[in-house]
């Protein structure tokens, strides 16, 4: 388990921003472990995440895809490179994390618990923090690859999913 002081040094003190963890833990089904044991999120994470949206969704604005007996989401965040066009969304009923296309209204799990996104962005930015370059990049995203495998399976199931391409990218294997 990383604590709070550890996740505050991967992602700096002044790149964080608050959730309230405790009120959406009593007001949503999503169960108790699969939120993350801090009650804060990376503002930036490179290529990968985004806390600061400034489009026409906010941060944490409520999403309800379906009505009553639909799928309720909280957006988290967003892809850096289409910070309007591809959300991080809490699915307020499992914990789950989706990506969700706007334009096309797709859904594209991410990570199987909110607790596991904060996961992968701590080693995510221990990974960045201590890059040395290219030459040594492609062994260095194995093994960061195993310790997400180890952390959340399912995120890497899919070799077309958001984390299996980013890691593939660090590894070489995609352009």
């Amino acid at each position: 388990m990383t604590d709070a002081d550890a996740y505050l040094r991967a992602w700096e003190p002044d790149n964080v921003v608050r959730f309230p963890r405790d009120q959406w833990m009593r007001e949503f089904a999503a169960p108790a472990a699969s939120y993350p044991d801090v009650d804060f999120l990376p503002v930036e994470m490179s290529a990968v995440y985004t806390a600061y949206l400034t489009g026409r969704f906010e941060l944490y604005t409520a999403l309800d895809l379906g009505g009553d007996a639909g799928m309720q989401l909280k957006v988290i965040g967003g892809v850096p490179s289409d910070r309007d066009g591809m959300l991080f969304c809490l699915d307020t009923a499992t914990g789950r994390v989706l990506l969700l296309g706007v334009a096309e209204g797709t859904l594209e799990l991410v990570n199987s618990t909110f607790k596991a996104l904060t996961e992968f962005l701590y080693h995510f930015a221990r990974f960045v923090d201590a890059d040395s370059g290219a030459a040594g990049r492609p062994a260095r995203a194995k093994a960061l690859r195993a310790t997400l495998h180890a952390a959340d399976p399912a995120a890497l199931a899919d070799p077309e999913s958001w984390w299996s391409i980013a890691l593939m990218q660090l590894e070489g294997t995609v352009t």
